[in-house]
């Protein structure tokens, strides 16, 4: 008797644990204004020191966004035949979007990129230690990404975590753009860099995967603290963002598989990279004039305050 007690006592409990949700369901929170305002934040944040992931949890609160992990998508399942779930499914449309970030950079960065291909073909020095330094400073965020990558996103993907990042990075973004040097640009600075200077982006840019912390802050200080100058430091950013961004993205979208198109609608999926892209683009060629003029300070206390207005929203939202 007490155990058919019991049973019945659990039932509700495991079905809500269990519950799915259609693919039709699913898709339909895919709307336009969630495209719209998805690929605005992800374009204008990404590129810009205040972590685009902090701002995209945000967006998702205020938006209503369903993200339920204990609720799987009906007859969806990704490449390896896990069951893909509810906050999954809303955490992995920015994968999408994040391929017109990718797209700007491409843009914005066309004659760089074509100019260092175009010497990698003839065999020229500094387009190799360019390329070379990319890679190595890629190397790190890459080798943690795949062995923590599942942690992050099961305990560090919350407000306060964000919050909390965006306040502290604030705080040492001031403390530091008092600190380090900033020498003078030139052309031919990143074509200079060698294996020390990457070894200690690539560093920096680890610190990303907290949220709230911004990858492209982590980047620039990590540039600075390196020894290149703000113009270079930010360049170098871009370059190395455009590597991450797509091996991310990619992996990300790979590793759906089917699911990628049972679930998000082609036509949402598009606006929201277009958005992106244009954001992005004007983000980037904006960003490299003011930093060089003026450096990260106004995006120190922009987090700070940011942070605190967040926290202060969670606290009041929370019972």
């Amino acid at each position: 008797m007490s155990l058919r007690l019991a049973a019945l006592l659990l039932a509700p409990l495991c079905a809500a644990q269990g519950s799915p949700v259609s693919a039709e369901s699913t898709r339909a929170t895919f709307t336009t204004e969630r495209a719209v305002v998805t690929g605005l934040v992800e374009g204008v944040t990404e590129f810009l020191p205040v972590s685009s992931t902090g701002h995209l949890i945000v967006s998702d609160r205020i938006l209503g966004v369903p993200a339920d992990p204990a609720l799987t998508v009906t007859g969806v399942s990704d490449r390896k035949g896990r069951p893909v779930d509810q906050k999954r499914a809303a955490d992995d449309y920015v994968v999408i979007v994040q391929f017109g970030a990718i797209l700007a950079v491409l843009l914005a960065y066309r004659r760089r990129i074509s100019a260092v291909a175009g010497g990698l073909v003839r065999r020229d020095a500094g387009s190799w230690r360019l390329t070379s330094a990319v890679l190595l400073a890629f190397l790190p965020a890459a080798a943690l990404g795949l062995l923590a990558k599942d942690f992050i996103t099961a305990h560090l993907f919350n407000v306060p975590v964000v919050a909390a990042a965006l306040v502290l990075g604030g705080a040492i973004t001031l403390v530091l753009e008092k600190r380090l040097p900033s020498p003078a640009g030139s052309e031919q600075e990143l074509l200079k860099m060698d294996w020390r200077q990457a070894t200690k982006v690539g560093l920096w840019q680890c610190a990303a995967f907290i949220p709230g912390t911004s990858r492209s802050l982590a980047t620039i200080l990590g540039a600075r603290h390196a020894g290149l100058s703000r113009s270079a430091a930010t360049e170098f950013s871009f370059l190395l963002g455009l590597v991450t961004l797509t091996a991310a993205s990619g992996y990300k979208a790979w590793s759906l598989g089917p699911a990628l198109t049972q679930i998000y609608p082609l036509d949402k999926a598009l606006l929201g990279l277009f958005v992106a892209a244009v954001s992005a683009f004007l983000a980037v060629i904006w960003m490299v004039g003011y930093v060089t003029r003026n450096g990260l300070v106004t995006f120190g206390w922009y987090r700070i305050v940011a942070g605190t207005a967040l926290l202060a929203w969670h606290l009041v939202r929370t019972p």
